[in-house]
């Protein structure tokens, strides 16, 4: 206990016998915290768990003081002559416990946490806390949960699993749902001036072969014109014309007297020609790219228009012999080396092109 000749900083004993600020959560569902995550493993003191130190009620105490110096915007919601400031009560919703459960450690802690913060699961808390950054404005907090966000997904890379990639697309749809865009005009289509809708529009379109299939990507192209915008402007324009696609199934097509014709090789020196075990076709070979899992069906195509020979699709991307090659990939541009010896080589990575076995694919001389 301290003594009558100890002295205390002003500031401090003006912020420990403060009023406490009440802020009550309208609406949301009780569910939100995440199993072994209770609010008061934040903090025990009164400040930081639900009132009557039940956790899972939706009301919290912040010290006044506390929360006014946070941002210009938040000052303005404690100190005003309204019933925020008189009554010293602020009712949000659409806010959940875990959310503000994070808010209120970070505005104590200046640091959050979440469940499972490697998971794909935790993207959806991260942005949460973003948007309710942005709606008090404050940029620390924005700055924090954005880093968060972002490295997240460097670490994640391209998803695969059903639930991370469900996982994603919730947090995209959040944050497109509930983060101001950019103006848009009959006369153009502009990207979003908003860095998160910014980064998850380029991460999606990156993944785009991922999320395509995925009925929550559907929905959110289907409800959301933002997100829909924002998807358009990191699209690329198409390598070729329709008339001389890079993805053409062989065969060929023709319009009036200009015609196409794209046709297999059969090449026994390609570097991907091989014969499969399984219903014994031989010759060039579909390629799969294990850093991002796209299969790749266009190398070894010969293109021809009008009789001309255009030339042989993807053999930019693949060099070296049948047993020693490398392979840089159309999408993610990660070059992968094969190397082995004898007769099969990485096998799991080269589908027959006929039949579509993935297995013993063997090397022809």
């Amino acid at each position: 206990m301290a003594t009558n000749s100890q002295k205390h900083d002003p500031a401090t004993l003006d912020f420990l016998h403060t009023d406490f600020f009440k802020i009550v959560l309208k609406d949301v569902a009780r569910s939100n915290l995440g199993a072994g995550t209770p609010a008061t493993n934040v903090n025990q003191s009164k400040s930081m768990v639900a009132e009557g130190g039940i956790p899972r009620q939706a009301v919290f105490y912040v010290h006044k003081s506390l929360l006014a110096s946070l941002s210009a915007e938040l000052d303005k919601h404690v100190n005003n002559e309204m019933r925020e400031g008189t009554q010293g009560v602020m009712e949000l919703s659409e806010v959940d416990e875990a959310t503000m459960t994070a808010f209120l450690q970070w505005a104590y802690k200046d640091e959050y946490t979440t469940d499972n913060p490697k998971a794909a699961s935790a993207l959806l808390a991260h942005t949460k806390i973003y948007v309710l950054a942005d709606r008090f404005n404050t940029v620390p907090l924005k700055d924090l949960s954005y880093n968060k966000i972002t490295a997240l997904l460097a670490d994640l890379g391209m998803v695969a699993a059903t639930d991370d990639v469900e996982a994603v697309m919730t947090a995209v749809s959040y944050a497109f749902g509930n983060l101001p865009f950019s103006s848009f005009s009959s006369s153009s289509i502009t990207a979003p001036t908003e860095r998160l809708l910014k980064y998850f529009a380029q991460y999606t379109s990156w993944a785009l072969d991922v999320f395509r299939a995925k009925p929550e990507f559907c929905s959110l192209l289907e409800h959301s014109s933002d997100f829909a915008k924002a998807l358009v402007t990191n699209s690329r324009s198409a390598a070729t014309p329709p008339w001389i696609s890079t993805i053409i199934e062989a065969g060929g097509g023709s319009k009036g007297t200009f015609s196409i014709k794209s046709t297999c090789i059969d090449d026994k020196t390609h570097i991907l020609s091989r014969r499969c075990t399984y219903c014994n076709y031989s010759g060039v070979m579909d390629i799969l790219c294990p850093p991002c899992g796209r299969y790749d069906r266009e190398i070894g195509y010969s293109v021809q228009v009008n009789g001309s020979t255009l030339g042989i699709l993807g053999e930019e991307r693949i060099s070296g012999t049948k047993t020693s090659f490398t392979y840089k990939c159309k999408w993610c541009q990660v070059s992968t080396t094969y190397a082995g010896s004898g007769s099969y080589v990485y096998t799991s990575y080269i589908y027959c092109r006929k039949c579509g076995y993935v297995g013993y694919t063997q090397i022809e001389n």
